[in-house]
């Protein structure tokens, strides 16, 4: 191999070497900027749940003969729970609505944790007809004060 050759080929690794670390050095920057973009996401996802649950409770204050329902499991909600609201057994609805609440067109407002629980609560609630069901979604992003039972 010739000299040429020789420095030929180390200017080539070198350049092959300085483009695998720019690519690396644009990868971390990609990395880092779609983590913070992540972030920003769930900021305001969590900011959108927040405010839903809290116009939902608004809701619920504001509406004449209104109920608030806790669909937790029981002993999350005598942990804590909104003050003035009911637990009722999701695995027991509707039965325990339908004994305590006759009309179905009572406005009931119903929460969980996350707002899951809450959402397949609503949807059982409306298929044994009451028409004023409404899912405030969960607790987890309510900051009031808390009742223990």
């Amino acid at each position: 191999m010739t000299i040429t050759r020789i420095i030929k080929l180390g200017t080539a690794l070198a350049g092959l070497a300085v483009s695998l670390i720019l690519s690396a050095s644009d990868t971390k920057k990609r990395i880092v900027d779609l983590q913070a973009k992540r972030e920003e996401e769930k900021t305001a996802w969590q900011n959108r749940q927040t405010d839903q649950f809290l116009s939902g409770l608004k809701a619920f204050r504001e509406t004449p003969n209104a109920l608030l329902l806790d669909v937790r499991e029981e002993e999350d909600y005598q942990a804590g729970h909104i003050p003035g609201s009911t637990f009722v057994s999701l695995q027991a609805i509707p039965t325990p609505v339908l004994q305590t609440v006759p009309d179905k067109n009572t406005p009931l407002f119903v929460y969980c944790y996350r707002g899951n629980r809450s959402r397949y609560a609503v949807s059982i609630l409306k298929e044994a007809g009451y028409s004023e069901v409404t899912n405030i979604g969960g607790i987890e992003f309510y900051h009031g004060e808390l009742e223990k039972s």
